[in-house]
């Protein structure tokens, strides 16, 4: 019995130094790995219409799978990428130089703080201020766009890399999961339940706030086209990402665009935005949440903000995706304990 025990601990000391030297030797490619589990799990669904449309070809519908997302999610976001960094950089740039008379809702500004100096306001250490904050503002968001849209060696081979897995884990998904499912020693019944609320919780996660934040975004967006505010799409890049915490949302941009045209005297564009901001901007998340996402399946605002804050503080702009990812993962075990010691936990008080 002694010899037995001491045998399954070497064993499953060997097993842990095994998948640590294993995890140690891919942790330069561990990005590419997760967003390929990220993106097949995301668009499973998509994949399974296609699989029965190509009548149960894996290796074509995994291409087909493949080529829509690269189509829909990686080339635009390279595109708008390269374009919001581009207007980033240029508004840094006239900050730097001081050529404010360029930029439209900067000289607005500064006409508008013009009546201050009555109250003994010294406008022009204000307007300095203003323009620092811009400065700061626009660097920060700039590096970020860059993260999304530059074409470095690296991101080519890390989305080339990502693209590679992609297809093994569209094409050879389901026997991988079953192979896993077997290995792990929790039971198959609740590996089932673990795996299908971890997929439902990033569903209703990604629904409900990545769409939801792209659709408030590119309205914002072409609102500022259309009353001819400069860097439109930095300016939607910026609600997006707004949009993506529960406790600012977008209207920290457009509210204060909107008064502020109103206030140097350009009446209708000020009402347009100020319009829109508030009955379709804002309602947008009230009106689509409920269809995509199911009640059983939505996380709680607290929740959303701080995996959305603690991922981009711990791993950049990718953190916006992986945060919410182990928030899905935190719930998931947690709802799988409480339902599995809901007798005990009710006996024990």
């Amino acid at each position: 019995m002694q010899f037995k025990t001491i045998q399954t601990g070497l064993f499953i000391f060997l097993l842990v130094v095994a998948t640590a030297l294993f995890g140690w030797l891919i942790s330069g490619y561990i990005m590419p790995v997760f967003w390929a589990v990220v993106l097949t799990i995301l668009f499973h669904p998509v994949h399974k219409r296609i699989f029965a449309y190509t009548k149960n070809r894996a290796a074509l519908a995994a291409l087909l799978t493949m080529s829509f997302i690269l189509v829909v999610v990686l080339v635009p976001i390279y595109i708008l990428g390269t374009l919001v960094a581009s207007e980033a950089i240029s508004l840094y740039v006239n900050l730097s130089q001081g050529d404010i008379t360029s930029l439209n809702l900067l000289n607005q500004i500064q006409v508008l703080i013009t009546p201050l100096q009555q109250f003994g306001v010294n406008t022009q250490d204000l307007q300095l201020q203003i323009v620092s904050l811009a400065q700061s503002f626009s660097a920060q968001v700039g590096t970020y766009a860059l993260q999304i849209g530059r074409a470095t060696a690296s991101t080519l081979i890390a989305t080339l890399l990502t693209l590679y897995i992609l297809f093994f884990t569209l094409r050879d998904g389901k026997s991988i999961g079953l192979r896993i499912m077997k290995a792990l020693p929790l039971g198959d019944a609740k590996e089932k339940m673990l795996f299908g609320r971890f997929v439902a919780i990033v569903h209703a996660m990604f629904k409900g706030t990545f769409i939801i934040a792209i659709v408030q975004g590119a309205i914002g967006g072409i609102l500022f086209i259309t009353v001819g505010i400069e860097s439109a799409a930095l300016w939607a890049f910026v609600m997006a990402l707004f949009a993506l915490i529960p406790a600012v949302g977008p209207a920290i941009v457009w509210l204060p665009t909107g008064l502020l045209l109103l206030a140097v005297g350009d009446v209708w564009q000020g009402i347009t935005v100020l319009a829109v901001g508030a009955v379709v901007i804002s309602l947008i998340d009230n009106i689509l949440r409920p269809i995509l996402v199911a009640k059983e399946a939505a996380m709680s605002d607290a929740l959303v903000l701080l995996s959305v804050l603690g991922g981009l503080s711990l791993f950049g702009i990718p953190g916006i995706i992986i945060g919410p990812v182990i928030t899905a993962f935190f719930l998931s075990m947690w709802q799988l304990f409480e339902h599995d010691y809901a007798s005990d936990l009710k006996k024990s008080g």
